[in-house]
């Protein structure tokens, strides 16, 4: 288990929808998010699993800790606040995992040379450390509930748990 682990947005709100955010907590322990992912991820108006979320900050394990402002501004001027917030912290904490779903936040953390993992390898090491019997059923929740991840990407995960 990583000793941090930072997520964006997208996974908590794509995970929160299939009611599986539970899943970080039993992989990770505690997840950090920033201010404004925090917002992203509870905003005003309400949305399927936006519940769960404010759960999670109420239980403990989704922190959303005062972070030092950080000078980084990336190569991609397309990224949101929250995947911007989410990388500039995880370049503060050498040796993190950032969870992080969209392509253009993906290849920024890559270029940055961070530690990935988006939420259909959340799901496929989840079942792999035992949390849920299998990962195809819940990978196969997240179209229908609002959550797009290419195919080939759910496929690889199938393929690497051997479902």
């Amino acid at each position: 288990m990583r000793s941090v682990v930072i997520a964006d947005a997208g996974p908590l709100i794509a995970l929160s929808r299939i009611d599986a955010l539970d899943l970080l907590r039993g992989l990770f322990g505690q997840v950090l998010v920033t201010t404004a992912v925090r917002d992203e991820a509870l905003p005003p108006s309400d949305y399927p699993g936006k519940s769960l979320i404010a759960q999670a900050f109420d239980a403990g394990w989704l922190v959303c800790p005062s972070l030092p402002e950080s000078a980084w501004k990336p190569m991609n001027p397309c990224l949101d606040t929250g995947e911007r917030s989410a990388i500039a912290a995880a370049l503060q904490m050498p040796g993190c995992l950032l969870i992080i779903d969209d392509r253009a936040g993906r290849a920024e953390a890559k270029s940055q040379h961070l530690s990935i993992i988006g939420t259909a390898a959340v799901i496929g090491l989840a079942k792999v450390q035992g949390l849920i019997p299998a990962a195809r059923p819940v990978l196969e929740k997240l179209r229908p509930a609002g959550y797009f991840i290419h195919p080939s990407i759910i496929e690889a995960v199938w393929k690497d748990v051997e479902e």
